[in-house]
């Protein structure tokens, strides 16, 4: 396997590409660790760090944000989402934290994001 990820072949990228993103968006939810993301590739954590960060091309925890971000701003914009509920599906204990991290990231707050897209498909 080591031989295959130093090659970096266009088949070997996919695999560990593909491997990194289940392991991640399986995850979402939970506490996410590059400690667990090492074990998971069975490298030591510097190691599976630079891995992470050759293969997705960006480090293990913009990574991580950004997929929470991602996840959190389509629920957004779907009926029958709580900022609560949101704030639990993308791995964060309360919606506090979670409104708190959506601001700092966006740039306005999770509610204002909704109403701010949803005045705009109205518009539309």
């Amino acid at each position: 396997m080591f031989q295959k990820l130093q090659a970096g072949t266009t088949d070997d990228t996919l695999t560990v590409a593909d491997r990194l993103q289940a392991f991640l968006s399986g995850r979402l939810g939970e506490r996410i660790t590059l400690k667990e993301l090492s074990r998971f590739l069975g490298y030591s954590e510097k190691y599976a760090s630079d891995v992470f960060q050759r293969y997705m091309g960006l480090p293990f925890s913009q990574h991580l944000k950004q997929l929470r971000i991602d996840k959190a701003t389509s629920m957004l914009l779907e009926d029958g989402h709580t900022i609560a509920g949101i704030a639990e599906t993308v791995g964060f204990s309360d919606a506090f934290a979670f409104s708190h991290f959506f601001k700092r990231a966006i740039g306005c707050s999770p509610s204002e994001f909704r109403r701010q897209h949803l005045r705009q498909a109205d518009a539309t």
